[in-house]
């Protein structure tokens, strides 16, 4: 493979995997179940916490639609995505600001980091990791009872790696 056949078969991989992180926020925010999990490897993990790691897309899916249950709605930004492809799999950072509107109407505000692992299988770039990094509140927390589900309630409810 000639250099320039290399350099565009990367920057191919950074555009697809860049995609990938932004049809995951637009599954998850317009919960389109079909459409978040067409970004996961069959046998990717979701790491929410050091206590909540969920394997595969039954226990992803079931996850997402408590989240959906607990939240009225909710919205994904990403920035400062940095991406390193090597061969077959990747690794990439990028910062994430969420609006999250609990059932009373009040909206709160939080960031963090995804560390991501990526995974070409054929053909198609995929999470078969991600470590979604809690990193900062701008609101005030909201009181116990304005959250119906808290990530603990979770793990009694669907399969976990630990």
């Amino acid at each position: 493979m000639s250099d320039v056949e290399e350099r565009l078969e990367l920057l191919e991989a950074e555009l697809a995997i860049r995609r990938l992180v932004a049809v995951y926020c637009h599954g998850a925010d317009k919960r389109d179940l079909d459409r978040f999990l067409s970004v996961w490897a069959s046998n990717a993990s979701w790491v929410l916490s050091d206590e909540a790691t969920f394997r595969g897309h039954d226990a992803i899916a079931s996850v997402v639609r408590r989240q959906w249950e607990a939240f009225a709605g909710y919205v994904h930004w990403t920035t400062n995505h940095v991406v390193e492809v090597d061969g077959d799999r990747a690794k990439g950072e990028c910062d994430v600001a969420v609006a999250v509107q609990l059932h009373n109407g009040q909206w709160l505000h939080s960031g963090g980091t995804y560390i991501d692992e990526y995974v070409r299988s054929d053909g198609r770039w995929l999470i078969a990791r991600r470590d979604a990094r809690r990193g900062f509140d701008i609101d005030p927390p909201p009181e116990p009872h304005d959250i119906p589900v808290r990530f603990d309630d979770l793990l009694s409810s669907t399969d976990e790696e630990n």
